[in-house]
């Protein structure tokens, strides 16, 4: 019933220790634990409290898809701007689509219609917060300069590999743009590698969704050790083609299962 209080240590230690010198010393403060306990009960604290352990809960359950995509969604352009309209926009359909139904079946979701927008800032604040403390750990990959095309393509195979992904390199003739192929649970992607020293441009992103159509696959991605076009990122969103950054394909799999990347 107070699921809250239990979670947080210093809630339970407080009340168990009351409760405890209630019964062997002082009466009293078992009442007041009690007091404590239905105060929190019948006020609207007892609500609030609920509200954050369950987006707590939440947000923990997916922490990792989420960093996933705060990751690309916060990714500079090719000048080095970063916005966070999509991210704060993909946050708020979070909150509605996982957080707002178990708050209504908790009959607690009223504690966010008087002030929504305020309301919903909070709980974004609160879910980047546990992003940032629970979030898995970034390699940090060094790329020789000197590597060909073909070397980065290798090495991206033997990342996928690493990562439980059936990857395999294409021929490089025939092949309609596709460097490599991966599969992995029934997922089928078609990937494209640019090792630039300059943008990625909307070649990249045409050729990819082709290579995919091709190949039948659903998910079409570009993976590069630099930066894409503003240009880019628009016609890879109209066309369901993902963009990455090859420290990112480890997690190509929570990528693609959350939708990212699908024609």
């Amino acid at each position: 019933m107070f699921r809250y209080l239990w979670r947080h240590k210093a809630f339970s230690a407080v009340l168990l220790f009351l409760f405890g010198l209630g019964l062997h010393l002082q009466p009293i403060a078992a009442w007041l634990g009690l007091a404590l306990l239905l105060f929190l009960r019948l006020t609207k604290v007892h609500s609030f409290l609920m509200i954050y352990d369950l987006t707590d809960r939440a947000a923990l359950t997916h922490v990792r898809t989420l960093a996933t995509k705060r990751a690309h969604m916060l990714s500079p352009d090719e000048y080095g701007n970063v916005s966070e309209d999509a991210w704060d926009k993909h946050l708020a359909t979070f909150i509605k689509k996982t957080l707002l139904p178990e708050f209504q079946r908790r009959k607690i979701d009223h504690l966010l219609a008087k002030d929504p927008k305020r309301s919903v800032a909070r709980l974004r604040t609160r879910i980047n917060r546990i992003i940032d403390r629970r979030q898995p750990a970034e390699r940090t990959v060094e790329l020789d300069d000197t590597l060909t095309g073909r070397e980065f393509e290798i090495y991206c195979r033997e990342v996928l590999q690493e990562a439980g992904w059936r990857a395999a390199l294409t021929p490089g003739s025939g092949d309609q743009g596709a460097d490599i192929i991966a599969e992995k649970d029934d997922r089928r992607v078609v990937i494209q590698c640019k090792f630039y020293n300059g943008t990625v441009g909307n070649k990249a992103v045409q050729e990819a969704y082709a290579a995919a159509a091709f190949q039948d696959a659903p998910y079409a991605v570009v993976v590069t050790n630099s930066v894409f076009t503003k240009s880019a990122h628009r016609l890879a969103h109209k066309n369901g083609v993902l963009l990455m950054h090859h420290t990112d394909l480890p997690r190509l799999d929570l990528i693609v299962t959350s939708g990212a990347g699908s024609r």
